[in-house]
């Protein structure tokens, strides 16, 4: 149900932001996970990215991937290492 009520406001700012962007599929990405913090994130990423575009240009366009790519991993591996360290029983 969650997927149909996000799919209107994903398809129109996919619609506004042109196909080569998905906008619309991180913003509905971001506001599908139960968590409203990772929602705003994407909204603050779908602003940085549109205003580096504004003021840098098509060039900027490779280091911001590179940056995503790092963030995505590096969170992949925090989730993973914290995970990890809560299920280690502690000490007495």
């Amino acid at each position: 149900m969650a997927l149909l009520i996000w799919a209107i406001p994903g398809a129109i700012i996919q619609f506004l932001g042109g196909p080569s962007r998905q906008l619309g599929i991180l913003l509905a990405t971001g506001l599908l996970i139960p968590n409203p913090m990772a929602g705003w994130a994407v909204l603050v990423g779908i602003a940085i990215r549109t205003l580096v575009l504004r003021w840098k240009g098509k060039e900027a366009t490779g280091s911001m991937e590179v940056l995503a790519a790092g963030f995505i991993g590096g969170d992949a591996l925090f989730g993973f290492f914290d995970s990890v360290i809560k299920t280690v029983p502690k000490g007495k």
